[in-house]
């Protein structure tokens, strides 16, 4: 029963047109899609974004569309439970038909299942009525002879109950004659059924074989049915058995792999290749290898004799003997010799016309020509085909979704004969050892040249079939995108021509960008191996647009509209595989090489989104600003000890990098573990700055090689190579002590000490230290599912993730306003007439986080330095979800790796203004403009400043405490003279980003002397 149920979190339906936002719906385990389409705001649990329908085959079931209402700050959708949970819909079926109208549908497969969905769903409310000979429900038929699966649990699309709901009548019977005069059908029982719709859909029936032996003995079957299908399997029973196949198409070949497992198969065909006709003898002849490793011999460009029968049972063949005199011995023999329209009951009727194969030619709507109310659809469908090189050429194409959206075309036209059918690009699948698929169509037009890409011999190629410049088909193996793209593309009519194929052009280089890039990963490793990431993303963008190919898998975008399709909750794009450099433990990998992480708690690399979320929901409210901000006084101390020392300086050149990443370690082990690792009193890092960002050379190059990164993780020796091949290699200095092991060490001291029970010997003492530690120790203590895997990780996380991305902030900061006179100015003309902690500015005490967040300048200062200088260098890629991406014009396939490049993203004119490239704070206070509040919030939204949607950074929050106090302290307390600053082309910048190559020197106010100014 549907009823109201709050989104979590959710306080209004304020989203713009094409705007998603995933939310949680409380009080079940579940979420839902909220989206604006279409000026209509609503939720969904993504096929039409508007209704949720399905709008192709093979794809049955739709998702549900929840209403959204919007009530006193909060938003409810309105559901039944049970479908809110499950997450999708069967289609609206249910009916209680009334009125005259009758559609009578002949034939029970795909195609009748297609005609009575999209009725039904379009809202037809009259009598149905389904004929179907074959003894059962509508199938999944191409299981039939890809598996030969006989159990109809698996094998039906719907039950009989879901038909009953929707009140089709289901006759299993015969269907016999049709009287298109009186609008009547007789079936073999003596049955009529009146219609005022009439849909033919009776499919296609075996060809037999007139030759001796063939019609007369036993254990000889064809396969269009469950019934022969289980025919087949009793005959095989224990295997062992030889099996001889006539016919080297697709169904004699799907049934040569099916059955090859643990019997004698042999193929007899009479082209020289095995689907010749289809694919060509080149590519028919790849099929063939891979189909001969699992065991099958071929025959071919053989011609079949007769069939002779067993010695030891006359009544079962026993021989299949071909013209050149060879003799194949045979257990069972299958036909798989084609199909010939299943029309015979209308072979006699004078009132329709059958072209010469038996079919019925029909129009575009699949009305046929010259009856009315008449439609005919699948295998028995001659039809005007609009695909590459078809010009509405007749021709019939037995494809299983083709039958699908034939009769969901002949539904929408009984619902609305005005309405103009749609093209669907007519696609294929078939089990031949691997996966071949295959889109397009060759018989209206015929092809004369076949463009091989790819290697056979990995089994990754794809083969496109032209008719002179026109490419009207293509199939592939190991390359599933292609075949996507090729149908998106077919059906808009923009594949490329055969002579940009012949040239080398993969379907996906359609993308402007560099030629090499779309060859390998290799041409942009190469920027990012010599630490040029940051300004490729820059060049790329103004020499190509908003759309750029870096890699043969790989799409930049530097657009709002790319932006939010890829980064906004709930839309299903994944971290891409580039991720597997960045993990902090080695995965297991399986015999496919995929990965699979242990459950320790990683957020950058956690590819399992279901754990991620529940790692963030536990932790979120501990990093929380609220929370966040009782670890200031922990601030307010590392702030005192650095300006003493930098003070102390005398306003020595100091590396700017080396110094801010002195004091976010220092605000790291003050906030969460109540340490200090004496980097201030030693005015050094001791490299550890330095060190850890070779480590992050080596991590963003090893990312764009995934297989490369796995195989690395079981082999040492692989990745030294890689590493040496690549001078990736780096030694880590005599004496260096990096911090993490006193982090480590302490957190789990810490941690043991407060987990062991008082009472056991070394039992806990009462810990008074106010850190995060403490924090977590309590959240593990309160929330088992924190466990305490999570709880030593996250310890020794909050460094791992934090002391670089603070790091990186600061210095940004820092150096742009120290390099930008009139800013630096202003900025301490702001500071210094703000009252601090203890005493008035300038002259000691620390502003609280509540003052420092008020000081507008300052802060636009910051987020003006962060935009053109964002912490993450390279783009924050991801994999496009199963339903593709179209965007810009183009569509990518489900696997295609996107992402926006942040320092191209942050530069976009159409965002940032048409001075986006310069350094001015004042874009972001421009609350006194007409346009002024919109355009900021713009800014802040197409932002990965701290990363992007659900993934965004946990640790944004005491990130910000850090940087939003440090930056306004250190200008209260000094003048910054930047000394030396590279072009941002030559600063070495990774997936993690710095400004690195920096100098300065902190002069004290009121210090003697004049200060320099750098002109930048």
């Amino acid at each position: 029963m549907a009823q109201e149920y709050k989104l979590k979190g959710v306080s209004s339906l304020a989203l713009q047109p094409g705007e998603k936002q995933e939310v949680e719906v409380e009080g079940l385990d579940a979420k839902v899609l909220l989206l604006n389409a279409a000026g209509t705001v609503q939720a969904i649990a993504c096929f039409n974004a508007k209704t949720g329908d399905v709008e192709d085959a093979p794809a049955l079931n739709a998702l549900p569309v929840f209403k959204a209402t919007e009530r006193d700050g909060a938003v409810y959708i309105t559901g039944d439970a049970a479908t809110i949970k499950r997450g999708n819909r069967t289609p609206n079926f249910k009916c209680t038909k009334s009125g005259d109208d009758k559609v009578v549908v002949v034939g029970g497969g795909s195609g009748a299942l297609g005609v009575i969905e999209g009725l039904r769903g379009g809202g037809y409310q009259g009598a149905i009525t389904l004929i179907s000979n074959e003894g059962y429900l509508p199938i999944d038929r191409p299981k039939l002879s890809k598996a030969l699966l006989t159990d109809l649990a698996k094998l039906q699309w719907r039950d009989e109950a879901w038909y009953k709901s929707g009140s089709v009548e289901v006759v299993n019977d015969e269907a016999t004659e049709v009287d298109f005069g009186a609008k009547t059908v007789t079936t073999k029982s003596g049955g009529q059924f009146a219609y005022t719709k009439l849909v033919l859909a009776t499919g296609g029936t075996p060809r037999l074989l007139p030759l001796q032996g063939f019609k007369v003995l036993g254990n000889i079957f064809t396969l269009r049915n469950v019934h022969d299908a289980k025919r087949i399997v009793g005959a095989i029973g224990e295997k062992g058995k030889k099996i001889v196949i006539i016919g080297s198409s697709f169904i004699g070949m799907e049934i040569a792999v099916a059955t090859s497992n643990g019997n004698d198969v042999t193929v007899v065909g009479m082209e020289k290749a095995p689907l010749e006709r289809v694919l060509g003898e080149k590519v028919g002849n790849i099929i063939k290898k891979g189909v001969e490793a699992k065991g099958v011999k071929f025959y071919l460009s053989a011609g079949v004799d007769k069939a002779e029968p067993s010695a030891s049972n006359p009544s079962n063949v026993g021989s299949v003997h071909l013209k050149d005199g060879t003799k194949l011995e045979a257990d069972i023999v299958i036909l798989g010799v084609g199909v010939a329209p299943a029309t015979e009951y209308l072979k006699d009727n004078s009132a329709v016309r059958l072209e010469e194969d038996g079919s019925l030619k029909v129009d575009e709507a699949f009305s046929v020509v010259g009856l009315k109310d008449v439609y005919a659809i699948g295998d028995i469908a001659t039809h005007p085909y609009r695909g590459p090189g078809g010009e509405g050429k007749f021709v019939r194409i037995e494809h299983w979704n083709v039958a699908q959206n034939a009769g969901r075309t002949a539904a929408s036209h009984i619902l609305s004969p005005n309405r103009t059918p749609e093209f669907y690009t007519p696609v294929f699948w078939s089990a031949l050892g691997a996966q071949l698929r295959y889109c397009g169509n060759t018989m209206g037009s015929g092809w004369d040249d076949v463009v091989m890409q790819g290697d056979p011999d990995q089994g990754k190629w794809v083969a496109y079939y032209a008719k002179g410049e026109t490419v009207v088909a293509m199939a592939s193996m190991g390359m599933d995108p292609a075949m996507a793209q090729c149908a998106q593309l077919m059906s808009l009519n923009r594949m490329p021509s055969k002579s940009k194929l012949q040239g080398g052009l993969d379907i996906l280089t359609r993308i402007p960008g560099p030629r090499l890039a779309a060859l390998s990963n290799i041409w942009q490793a190469r920027h990012v191996r010599n630490g040029r990431v940051h300004e490729l993303g820059k060049t790329l963008h103004n020499i190509y647009g908003p759309v750029v190919r870096v890699g043969p898998n790989e799409i930049w975008f530097t657009s709002e509209g790319g932006f939010k399709k890829i980064y906004s909750a709930g839309n299903g794009y994944e971290k891409s595989g580039f991720y597997l450099a960045t993990a902090l433990i080695k995965p297991s990998l399986d015999w496919r090489l995929n990965a699979h992480f242990p459950d320790t708690l990683d957020f950058l690399s956690e590819f399992d989104v279901k754990r991620y979320r529940l790692q963030r929901r536990l932790i979120g409210p501990l990093y929380l600003t609220s929370n966040i901000k009782k670890f200031e006084s922990a601030v307010d101390g590392v702030i005192e000890a650095a300006v003493a020392e930098l003070r102390a300086l005398n306003g020595a050149e100091v590396d700017l990098k080396e110094w801010m990443h002195i004091i976010a370690v220092e605000c790291l082990g003050a906030v969460v573990l109540s340490w200090s690792p004496g980097y201030i009193k030693n005015r050094s890092d001791g490299g550890t700055s330095t060190h850890s960002y070779l480590g992050w050379k080596r991590k963003s190059v090893f990312g764009l090689f995934p297989t490369i990164t796995k195989m690395s993780f079981y082999s040492r020796t692989l990745g030294r190579a890689f590493s040496n091949v690549w001078g990736l290699t780096y030694k880590t200095p005599k004496n260096f002590k990096t911090f993490f092991t006193p982090v480590y060490q302490k957190a789990s001291k810490r941690i043991a000490s407060a987990l062991r029970g008082p009472r056991q010997p070394g039992g806990a003492k009462t810990d008074h230290r106010n850190d995060l530690l403490t924090d977590l120790i309590q959240l593990h203590k309160e929330r088992p599912e924190f466990n305490e895997t999570y709880l030593r990780r996250l310890a020794v996380t909050n460094f791992g993730a934090g002391h670089e991305t603070m790091c990186s902030a600061l210095t940004a900061a820092m150096a742009m306003i120290g390099s930008h006179p009139d800013v630096q100015h202003r900025v301490q003309q702001e500071v210094r007439h703000t009252t601090t902690t203890t005493t008035p500015a300038p002259g000691g005490g620390t502003l609280t986080y509540d003052n420092a967040v008020r000081l507008r300048y300052t802060q636009a200062s910051i987020k003006e330095a962060q935009r053109l200088h964002p912490v993450i260098g390279m783009s924050l890629s991801r994999k496009v979800p199963a339903s593709g991406l179209s965007l810009h014009g183009y569509f990518f396939p489900a696997g295609t790796t996107v992402g926006c490049h942040p320092v191209a993203l942050h530069r976009n004119p159409d965002v940032f203004g048409v001075d986006a490239d310069e350094y001015r704070p004042d874009r972001w206070l421009q609350e006194e403009e007409e346009e002024g509040p919109a355009r900021v919030r713009a800014m802040e939204r197409i932002n990965l400043t701290w990363g992007g949607g659900s993934r965004a950074c946990p640790g944004r929050h005491l990130a910000e405490l850090v940087v939003y106090k440090v930056v306004p302290a250190l200008l209260r307390e000094f003048d910054l003279e930047v000394t030396a600053m590279p072009a941002e082309g030559e600063m070495m910048c990774y997936f993690m980003a710095m400004m690195t190559g920096v100098k300065a020197r902190f002069r004290p106010v009121g210090m003697a002397g004049e200060r320099k100014r750098l002109v930048v």
